[in-house]
């Protein structure tokens, strides 16, 4: 027997009153849900900045200290072949990081790569009229040319927190530069006209023209 359109009508109304959507409870599981896993993956990417940093200022430190413990063994500091204590480019002498690389077995790579990243780590100097201090410059590509983007100055900002307690690119022992001189593996660094001397605060921020962070390892700023 077919139903009749009186019949047929009254089973489509049945069928959508029986039919509901998600209850309020179930709603608010799905956003908790979903809040637990936006949550992991901002976590899981602190992480991976945290690691990635750790990974920066090992390996600036690691440098620092070979530079040092090459000090101690020669009567020099690497890259210093006219002895003045000034590393610099010196006639029939390798470049710093060089030197170290040849005769210490502890020696970093370089460049540096963390995770997609690649940092250029180079020894050298600034040169201003009251007094030279030997740095170790960080680059982002082999002539330091070239801007840190956003996700490196976020690695370069952790790096700097942990050698002068706080990310700022204008004070303290590491500073960001926007000019340098790259030379054979050497970095020359004019001061005190880059803000990387000039003593006041500044931020570590895109499109600021900061091409490389430097660690004053010898003499304050």
């Amino acid at each position: 027997m077919k139903a009749t359109g009186s019949q047929k009508r009254s089973s489509i109304i049945r069928n959508i009153r029986n039919s509901r959507g998600f209850s309020l409870i179930e709603m608010a599981i799905v956003l908790v849900i979903i809040g637990v896993i936006i949550g992991a993956i901002v976590k899981g990417q602190d992480l991976i900045l945290n690691a990635r940093a750790k990974q920066v200022t090992s390996a600036v430190s690691t440098w620092r200290n070979l530079s040092m413990a090459y000090l101690d063994r020669n009567g020099r500091l690497p890259g210093d072949g006219g002895k003045t204590g000034i590393i610099q480019p010196f006639a029939g002498y390798s470049s710093a990081t060089k030197e170290i690389q040849r005769s210490m077995t502890t020696a970093p790579a370089n460049p540096l790569t963390v995770g997609s990243l690649n940092f250029y780590i180079y020894i050298g100097n600034t040169t201003d009229t009251t007094a030279g201090r030997n740095i170790i410059a960080i680059c982002k590509d082999a002539d330091c040319l070239t801007e840190f983007t956003s996700d490196e100055l976020e690695i370069i900002k952790a790096v700097d927190t942990s050698f002068d307690g706080v990310a700022d690119a204008g004070v303290g022992q590491f500073r960001g530069a926007p000019t340098v001189t790259y030379a054979t593996g050497y970095i020359t660094l004019a001061t005190p006209a880059d803000v990387s001397t000039s003593g006041t605060t500044a931020d570590w921020l895109p499109a600021t023209g900061y091409k490389t962070a430097i660690l004053a390892f010898d003499r304050p700023f």
